[in-house]
């Protein structure tokens, strides 16, 4: 109370700069400190500057107090590929909810390491998969499912994509080739997805946002503290 009666002694504008400070570090510290380790205990980390480098902070401005806020929140413009919706999904991974849009949910064997906490690598993320297209099985002629798959997987050749027809997956084909003597077509291929036509799944709520904030909010007093001591600095008072 100290400090507040001090600042509307020296100036108009010393108490709202103050305040507005103090909003504008909580926020960078949500953004830069506690949202990070909040989401890491939340999440697989597959890639650890996802958080800070998707996220910004609109800084408070302005001396009305009563209609300053400072804001934290996702942006999608640092993600690669059409199908990346890592940022759009945080809201209901954040409060529990369903998302859409999972058709194909990628294997361990299409991430880097080959488990399920590595990155899809870039020669199988779904862009570059669907530029090349995909081949259901289902929709080729045979007598049984895995006549219709070899003869899918021949036409889509090497390095092209097919979705089984039995266990819905999508696999790559890495090599085939004909034995004369057993009149058989070999294959062999890599699977990469799992696929469901408009699937989607439901998740449980993290609260990774709220953990934070809250954190970060316990810090004000100090914040505040500090740049109030800054404006009696500034503005000459002893």
């Amino acid at each position: 109370m100290h400090h507040t009666n001090r600042l509307r002694e020296l100036h108009k504008s010393a108490l709202p700069v103050a305040i507005r400070e103090t909003l504008n570090s909580a926020a960078f510290d949500v953004k830069k400190n506690t949202m990070p380790l909040s989401a890491k205990k939340s999440f697989i980390e597959r890639q650890p500057t996802f958080f800070k480098a998707n996220s910004k902070v609109d800084k408070s401005t302005g001396f009305n107090v009563n209609t300053m806020k400072a804001t934290v929140g996702f942006f999608s413009n640092n993600l690669k590929g059409s199908d990346n919706y890592s940022v759009k999904d945080l809201e209901q991974q954040e409060n529990s909810g369903r998302i859409g849009g999972k058709s194909f949910i990628p294997l361990p064997t299409a991430r880097k390491g080959g488990t399920i906490n590595g990155l899809v690598k870039p020669n199988n993320r779904l862009k570059k998969i669907r530029e090349r297209g995909i081949i259901n099985a289902k929709n080729s002629k045979g007598k049984n499912i895995k006549e219709k798959f070899i003869k899918a997987a021949v036409v889509a050749g090497k390095g092209g994509y097919v979705i089984s027809g039995k266990n819905k997956i999508l696999f790559r084909v890495d090599s085939y080739y004909s034995d004369f003597k057993s009149k058989k077509t070999k294959l062999k291929v890599k699977p990469l997805y799992t696929f469901k036509r408009k699937r989607s799944i439901r998740v449980k709520s993290t609260n990774f946002m709220k953990s934070a904030s809250l954190q970060s909010a316990n810090k004000m007093n100090k914040y505040y503290l500090a740049e109030a001591e800054k404006q009696i600095k500034r503005l000459g008072a002893k």
